[in-house]
């Protein structure tokens, strides 16, 4: 299973900024856990970077895409 970091923080981050906007939940409370908790981000990054080997994602893309043969168009 690949962890996918990034796009979980992007997702609650605007669930939180969307929350703020529609009033459910106060700003100065939204500003409260991003000065308190913004470190455990950094924290959060560094350790996807260490457990994601380096390049998998471009080393599958370029795998994928010179392994297949060129198709062929056969006779009609």
């Amino acid at each position: 299973m690949r962890l996918r970091i990034f796009p979980i923080v992007l997702i609650a981050l605007g669930l939180i900024l969307l929350l703020g906007n529609l009033e459910i939940v106060p700003k100065e409370e939204i500003r409260h856990l991003f000065h308190t908790w913004w470190p455990l981000l950094l924290v959060g990054f560094g350790s996807a970077m260490l457990l994601l080997p380096r390049g998998v994602r471009r080393h599958r893309i370029c795998q994928s895409r010179y392994d297949e043969p060129p198709s062929k168009p056969g006779p009609a």
